[in-house]
């Protein structure tokens, strides 16, 4: 008789393996979910992958499937429900949360049971942060009908266990994925016979319909998600744009002096493999009526997408402050006499940082974060 032990063994395996595949994030998220499944039983799921610079969702994943469901979500439920936020969990080191324990035992506490759980027959939802040196590269909401039991103490720790390698493939699939970087014109649009130019503003009426848009607004939009027809009323717009939206409110509304200090901002890399960051304010409306939402939308440049890469290969915020004067060309007294530090201290940074990226002097290290990657080299 096959136990559970040996299943759960036959599934970490299996999802270590594809977490080191050099996999992109949509496949490792869902065949990593197929094989959890066989472990850890659960009827629904929404995974996501996160932007590293905010910790905030770009993409989900949802069973059941409904967009309409997860714009509501992102919308309405996501930034204002404080019951294991997934924020939460990584600023305290916790991998793994159920709704529960964080509850008592009154599920209804929380908003998101309230409002998405409970009206689609769910009972149980255990939370996992994929995060990897205290930066978040995705995570999950597994979910149970309220007809089935929680979810255990074992299965938690699977997940828990999971939880880094999983985060390390979704890093991975961040920094390997070639990506595609246009030259910026005067606007800051990226150029090409097929762009129409201009900026790229969005503009949303309260219930989230489409008002006004410039056409370099669409193109970007098309290149977050196949647009189907009917998308000005809001219906099919590419889930980044509901949580930056989301964002937006819970700034506007804030609870906690967290809530004070969020800017409304995502970076997320469309389907061409270009970078883009969405930012969310509210216009000023006359006769007190709710204000129209703005988005605007701009390409991330080569010195934003370098971040990503820092970030990526694990550099801390001294050693990134390094590079940046070796990519100025500066020596080492310069760096030692720029930061505060001897010039020791400078080449201990520097062989740290040489064994992270791979590279054996300041020529390739340049050459790896800098030039590679604005030509869009992997």
């Amino acid at each position: 008789m096959t136990t559970w032990r040996t299943v759960s063994d036959q599934v970490f395996d299996a999802v270590h393996r594809l977490c080191y595949a050099g996999l992109d994030a949509s496949t490792l998220q869902m065949r990593a979910i197929s094989q959890l499944r066989r472990a850890i039983p659960f009827e629904g799921f929404c995974a996501h992958d996160c932007d590293p610079a905010s910790g905030l969702p770009m993409r989900q994943y949802l069973d059941p499937p409904n967009a309409q469901q997860g714009r509501e979500f992102l919308e309405n439920v996501a930034f204002a429900d404080d019951v294991n936020d997934f924020g939460w969990m990584l600023r305290t080191g916790r991998r793994v949360a159920l709704l529960s324990e964080a509850t008592g035992g009154r599920l209804d506490r929380a908003l998101r049971y309230r409002e998405v759980l409970a009206p689609q027959g769910f009972g149980f939802d255990m939370r996992c942060v994929y995060a990897l040196d205290g930066t978040a590269w995705g995570g999950i909401s597994a979910l149970r009908e309220r007809s089935r039991a929680d979810f255990t103490n074992r299965e938690a720790a699977l997940m828990s266990q999971l939880a880094p390698h999983l985060a390390a493939g979704l890093k991975a699939a961040a920094l390997c994925a070639p990506v595609a970087l246009r030259a910026p014109v005067s606007t800051g649009t990226p150029t090409g016979a097929d762009t129409p130019g201009g900026p790229a503003v969005l503009v949303l009426d309260h219930r989230g319909r489409v008002t006004h848009y410039t056409p370099m607004a669409e193109y970007w939009l098309r290149r977050l998600t196949d647009l189907k027809p009917g998308w000005q009323e809001g219906q099919a717009l590419p889930e980044v744009v509901w949580a930056v939206v989301g964002m937006l409110r819970r700034g506007l509304r804030p609870q906690t002096e967290r809530d004070r200090t969020l800017v409304p901002r995502i970076r997320v890399r469309t389907t061409t493999g270009e970078w883009v960051q969405l930012q969310a304010a509210l216009s000023e409306a006359p006769d007190r009526q709710s204000g129209e939402t703005v988005i605007v939308m701009e390409p991330v440049g080569p010195r934003e997408v370098t971040w990503l890469r820092l970030t990526a290969h694990g550099l801390s915020p001294r050693e990134q402050e390094v590079v940046e004067w070796v990519a100025r060309g500066a020596s080492t007294a310069q760096i030692a006499q720029a930061l505060f530090i001897t010039e020791y201290t400078v080449q201990d940074h520097l062989k740290h940082i040489f064994d992270k990226v791979g590279v054996r002097n300041r020529r390739a290290l340049v050459q790896h974060l800098y030039l590679e990657y604005a030509s869009g080299g992997a």
